[in-house]
Order: C-alpha cells, then sequence, then structure tokens
C-alpha cells in the first residue's frame, strides 16, 4: 500500500494522510485538512510543522489565513538522491577512518566449507613467514581432505614454515605422509603430537601473517572468524610459543 511505503520514506501515519490529502485536494487550510483527515486541529498544526521541515509540503497566507499545499512526489525522488550523494561522499573518509586505526581489528566471518577454505587460501597469500596452529587433525581430514594436498604444497613452495600442535591419533601420525609433498623441505615444518585426554581441540586457531583464524570444522555448521590486528596477533603467537615451548621442554627434559 502506498501509505506503507510513504511511512518506509520517512513519513508517520498522520503525516501520511495528510500528505495524500492535499495531494488529492490542493491547497487547504488546516481546518479543511482536519476536516478530511479527522484529525484533530491540534494535532494537525503538529504534523503539519513536521511536514514542512521535512520539505513535502509548502505554506501559503491569504487574508491572514494559512494554507498548506503538497509539493509534487518527486520531492522523495530529490530527497533520496541527496542522501545518496551524501553517502557516497562520507562512505570513503569513513572506510578510511576505520583503516588508518590499528587499534580497531578488521573481522571477517565466513560460512560453510567454501568460506573455510578462504581462509586457508588467505594463508598462503604470503610469501614466507610462519603458520602456527592449535589443530584437530582428525577432524581437519574428515572436513576438507580433496583440499589439504594442494594447500600444503603452496605453503611449501612459498617458503612458509607450518608449526603445529594436536592431539595424537592415528590420522594424525600419518597427517604429514597423507598430505604434505614428498620432497617438502623437513626444515619448514614441526608437528607436535599431545594427549588427547587431557588437550582436546575442537575448534582449529591458526596465527598467522598478523591475523588470527578461528574455526568451526563441524559439518553441520562451519563457520570462520578471521580477525585482523597487531596486538591481538602479537599476544596470540605468544600464547602458542610459551605452548610450544613448555610442551617440547617437558618432553626434551
Amino acid at each position: 500500500m502506498i501509505e506503507t511505503q510513504l511511512k518506509f520514506l520517512g513519513l508517520s501515519d498522520d503525516e501520511t494522510k495528510i500528505y495524500l490529502i492535499l495531494l488529492k485536494y490542493g491547497t487547504s487550510s488546516v481546518a479543511q485538512i482536519s476536516r478530511l483527515t479527522k484529525i484533530g486541529r491540534v494535532n494537525c498544526y503538529h504534523h503539519i510543522e513536521k511536514l514542512l521541515s521535512k520539505g513535502v509540503i509548502s505554506q501559503s497566507q491569504q487574508s491572514k489565513i494559512k494554507s498548506y499545499t503538497a509539493e509534487h512526489p518527486r520531492i522523495f525522488l530529490n530527497r533520496e538522491q541527496e542522501r545518496l550523494n551524501v553517502a557516497k561522499d562520507i562512505v570513503p573518509e569513513l572506510l578510511a577512518m576505520t583503516a588508518n586505526d590499528p587499534r580497531k581489528p578488521k573481522i571477517q566471518f565466513f560460512e560453510g566449507k567454501n568460506g573455510i577454505k578462504n581462509i586457508f587460501e588467505d594463508m598462503t597469500d604470503q610469501e614466507g613467514g610462519e603458520i602456527v596452529s592449535f589443530s584437530n587433525f582428525d577432524k581437519l581430514t574428515e572436513f576438507i581432505p580433496e583440499f589439504l594436498e594442494d594447500h600444503f604444497r603452496k605453503r611449501f613452495e612459498k617458503g612458509i614454515k607450518t608449526r603445529f600442535i594436536a592431539p595424537w591419533t592415528g590420522i594424525a601420525e600419518q597427517f604429514q605422509e597423507n598430505f604434505f609433498p614428498e620432497n617438502h623441505d623437513p626444515k619448514l615444518s614441526e608437528i607436535f603430537l599431545i594427549s588427547p585426554k587431557e588437550f582436546h581441540f575442537d575448534s582449529e586457531i591458526s596465527i598467522f601473517g598478523g591475523a588470527i583464524a578461528i574455526m568451526n570444522l563441524n559439518d553441520e555448521n562451519p563457520v570462520g572468524i578471521l580477525i585482523e590486528n597487531p596486538e591481538l596477533y602479537r599476544t596470540q603467537k605468544a600464547i602458542f610459543d610459551l605452548a610450544w615451548l613448555g610442551a617440547t621442554s617437558f618432553v626434551t627434559g
């Protein structure tokens, strides 16, 4: 209905009634508007002032009697075009402000298997560097087995070092053999397997290139979050390094 559409464009129910009456009957006084819309005169004055401020009606006066006229309906197009022009001008400036604030994390959400694959592809956008992960090889293998071999090939081709902390299972023991290239540089990969009873990871957490990826590898509700922020990255990387140091020191000691 046209009333609903005018409400969407910013008019209240009573303002819509007044505008449509003026559009239909032409220039009218408050008394005439009140009679035709069945809105009390006091309320009519209130709504008329609102319509005047919005620029959708105009006022004239003859013999001390004020009358009101609906502006051409094109006024709504003009108003929205003006708002669109303002938005086009200001949005780039607002985006620039966001991008230039290093304290504000950039957060992206990914859904479905393709979304998770996009996160893994982001990991291989870097040249060199390191990816460290708290991982569950069983879930990773079950979730995207067809994708992993090509993914790890790209990691090694780009000289990206990889360190994993993961629960110790039969699948975990075979993970490197199943998905790493046969001729990969062993210096670029380290895997530390831990007790699955004491340390079980349900989610995949990878820390790389100034970003943190948290992924739920569940077929029913696969979802990932990618957080880019230098301070959060450094903190999470330090937590991984501490876990790595503690785990490896315990074994070697």
